[in-house]
């Protein structure tokens, strides 16, 4: 399989960047928990001073009442997310080291090896503490309830969990064990119902809709 372009990994970069996402990936079996700069800056943490490699480094910042929710790993949830080829998605709140709270929303695709069941969940953190409130709602941010749209499928949702995530088409295609046909068929619908104006726009209507 070929492998993706350098301008296929900038498209990657410049979509986390456009949705102010940060990157986790999490090896469920090992308990090893990975995170990019902007997760932490998400945090208001310092990767070199305050790393973070374990679910218990990561439990001291959260809210009390979310840290159940918010690292909850349960295998027959998992094998469940798995055989339907469905997101995980989480909100809680975070207690940043100066002592601001955050409202957080993380979604994430289990990711299983078919030769070594080896599973990891993937995905990414968006800080939502500002999007509520009394913030204008702009045309393109009304609810679907106001819009001609048809609810997304499952693949769609998928999809877009790893555009947000920062994944090109391939590398979704890869992931998923799918054809790159088949990815971009379901973001090309995706794109179509939420009417956006392209795949990145799509994602970031999808979680500003609550629907990622």
């Amino acid at each position: 399989m070929p492998k993706a372009s350098s301008s296929d990994e900038t498209r990657s970069m410049l979509s986390i960047k456009a949705l102010g996402a940060g990157v986790w990936d999490y090896d469920i079996a090992a308990d090893r928990l990975y995170c990019d700069r902007r997760w932490y800056e998400i945090l208001g943490l310092d990767p070199e001073r305050d790393a973070i490699a374990c679910l218990a480094d990561f439990r001291p910042y959260i809210h009390p009442d979310d840290v159940a929710a918010a690292t909850r790993v349960d295998p027959a949830e998992i094998d469940a997310l798995t055989a339907r080829d469905e997101r995980y998605q989480v909100d809680f709140r975070v207690i940043r080291p100066d002592g601001a709270i955050r409202r957080l929303r993380s979604v994430a695709c289990i990711v299983r090896d078919p030769v070594t069941d080896h599973r990891r969940a993937v995905g990414c953190v968006l800080d939502l503490t500002e999007s509520d409130g009394d913030r204008p709602v702009s045309p393109s941010a009304a609810p679907l309830s106001q819009r001609d749209t048809a609810p997304l499928s499952t693949m769609e949702h998928v999809c877009l969990a790893w555009v947000i995530a920062g994944k090109t088409a391939w590398e979704t295609a890869v992931i998923l064990g799918r054809s790159r046909k088949t990815v971009e068929f379901h973001l090309a619908n995706a794109v179509r119902k939420l009417g956006a104006s392209n795949k990145v726009h799509a994602a970031a209507l999808a979680i500003r809709r609550g629907l990622i």
